[in-house]
């Protein structure tokens, strides 16, 4: 996908708040569809164009102006829509703060973070209105609950206000619709403050803190402003199709606004069990995916050409195409136009954040035509630090180049170290940690350089690669450093496994830390290879395994394999939570 046509000078922007970003699609794009989404009801799709979600975002922010907004916290919790994402945004303009929660939070955390924040509104789906509703009595801050509804969506609804603590999305709607067609009122940018805080967001991620991370609206114009180049090639042809959660900051920020600064049309996902209806229906030529999904779909795809009986035909298209690639000839579509199809026949490039890929997978996909960049972030960065650029040559290896308008260095223990922990600074980093200066203090110093926790280096021509988490490194009694994520990389290209997790053992009375696989096996391929009994399932994944071994360091060998009888715990974003694992397991 590479294209050395591009003048990199086309795509410098500025973007001086979320409001004047939705102007600027209005402008550019005006009638061409912004969102695109299904409703079961009606059995409908609806568009959404540039110039009516600017539009309706005016009017909602002019409703929240009205109820005196400034400085009020937000809840929003809900799946993906329209609604959604203009309550953020109009939230936001009307200078309030936005508290996106994941929906799949218990019910006790979700009133706990309610009561936390001090949160004077409730933006919410209409399941969640329940658990709301039901503890109404104890949210003595709230002055507003704001249901929302997929099913119901109005751009123009035909009522009049009415004044209720508990209403919804519509009515409120219908207040800015009256507020911009019979009163002076218009949106105060005059005196909006685009660095002070606006979004709180409180994730838990793999480790189990529940950290309230403090972005301003700075972050993520930063984040936007910085994308816009790495990205170059895209436009308003391409479309992308929103899968992942969208209270995650790196969704928000990767797959709902910066789509928009190529013109694309964003297509909303039915869910996840949905995602390969939805793939050939709105047939995305573009996708922002954590590694799990991705490896999902490249194990669909087997399974099809399995099912199909045309293992051999595909690898003999392969052995062709690469034969013809090297002749500069590109035949992919026509060899592998069969699976190109199954994922919507315009799929050409893959975004792939929020952990580690293995280089492998993008490999595979490379070879049907389908570009696989990865990406490094984190919430703290509002999120993105880096991405290989869709115009260069591919690094599958690698988590990209440092994302322009930021500084890194690496933080060696010792001078003589080939890696240490990754160190950025930049308007993307955040403001600190919600009530929490302790912790703040940890990881941000006071000019504004902060620490990832990640561990990588650099490469000459500035390419990043992360080793692993500095929170899960294993250090052996010799003091050498196991990166568990490296070893995961190598296991989960084993078929017989299905997911896996690495941890470091210490023997009590020795002090020897030993390296140990958790495995979940893949319990379908191993009914294939009449792997039943759980020794034959044991004995066949730790064969794999030692072959492994061969190929590593003795210092990196994986001295003990257990298996799992259930998947591991993950957060809704598909990342294992480690914390999670039972202590007898580690």
């Amino acid at each position: 996908m590479a294209n050395n046509k591009i003048n990199m000078s086309d795509y410098k922007i500025q973007i001086d708040s979320l409001y004047s970003y939705f102007e600027r699609g209005k402008t550019l794009y005006g009638d061409k569809a912004l969102y695109r989404f299904n409703q079961k009801t009606t059995g409908s799709t609806i568009d959404v164009s540039y110039k009516e979600m600017f539009e309706l975002i005016t009017d909602l922010a002019l409703a929240f102006q009205k109820k005196e907004m400034a400085g009020k916290k937000v809840i929003l919790i809900g799946e993906t829509t329209v609604q959604w994402i203009a309550s953020y945004i109009s939230t936001v303009t009307a200078d309030g703060v936005i508290i996106p929660l994941d929906p799949h939070l218990l019910e006790e955390e979700i009133i706990k973070f309610t009561k936390l924040t001090k949160a004077s509104y409730v933006i919410c789906s209409k399941a969640h209105a329940e658990i709301f509703l039901a503890q109404a009595d104890e949210l003595t801050e709230v002055e507003g609950f704001i249901v929302t509804d997929r099913e119901t969506f109005a751009l123009y609804p035909e009522q009049e206000y009415v004044e209720e603590k508990v209403t919804t999305f519509n009515n409120l709607l219908a207040l800015g619709r009256y507020l911009a067609k019979n009163t002076d009122m218009t949106i105060n940018m005059r005196d909006h403050d685009i660095k002070k805080l606006s979004i709180l967001l409180f994730t838990s991620g793999t480790t189990g803190s529940s950290k309230g991370v403090m972005l301003c609206e700075r972050n993520i114009c930063a984040v936007l402003e910085g994308i816009y180049p790495m990205l170059a090639g895209l436009t308003p042809e391409d479309s992308v199709m929103s899968v992942l959660p969208i209270y995650h900051t790196y969704e928000m920020s990767a797959g709902i606004l910066a789509p928009m600064l190529y013109g694309m049309t964003i297509c909303i996902s039915d869910g996840i069990k949905y995602v390969g209806k939805n793939i050939k229906q709105f047939k995305p030529s573009v996708m922002t995916l954590v590694p799990l999904f991705a490896n999902q779909l490249y194990k669909t795809i087997q399974k099809n050409v399995q099912k199909q009986g045309k293992e051999k035909a595909l690898a003999m298209g392969l052995k062709i195409s690469n034969f013809l690639m090297k002749l500069h000839i590109d035949a992919r579509k026509k060899l592998f136009g069969q699976v190109l199809q199954g994922l919507g026949g315009n799929l050409k490039a893959f975004i792939v954040g929020g952990a580690a890929l293995n280089p492998q997978i993008a490999e595979n996909f490379a070879n049907f035509g389908i570009q696989v960049r990865q990406g490094y972030g984190i919430t703290e960065c509002a999120p993105l630090i880096s991405v290989v650029p869709l115009h260069e040559k591919n690094n599958p290896a690698s988590c990209g180049k440092l994302m322009p308008g930021m500084q890194i260095y690496i933080d060696k223990e010792k001078s003589t170290d080939t890696f240490g922990e990754i160190v950025v600074k930049g308007d993307n980093v955040m403001l600190g940690y919600f009530e929490n200066p302790e912790e703040t203090a940890k990881v941000l110093s006071p000019d504004g350089w902060f620490k990832t926790g990640d561990y990588g280096y650099i490469d000459d021509e500035g390419y990043i690669y992360i080793t692993g988490r500095k929170k899960n490194v294993i250090v052996l009694q010799g003091g050498k450093n196991v990166f568990p994520e490296e070893l995961e990389e190598y296991l989960e290209g084993v078929s017989l496994i299905e997911e896996v997790v690495v941890v470091g053992e210490e023997n009590k009375e020795t002090g020897v830390v030993s390296v140990v696989a958790l495995v979940y096996p893949n319990h379908e391929e191993c009914t294939k290879l009449g792997l039943v009994e759980k020794d034959d399932i044991y004995n066949a994944i730790n064969e794999e395994i030692q072959s492994i071994n061969k190929r590593l360091a003795s210092y990196k060998h994986i001295n003990k394999l257990e298996l799992r009888e259930e998947p591991f715990e993950k957060t809704t974003s598909r990342k294992i939570k480690r914390h999670t694992i039972k202590k007898n397991e580690q």
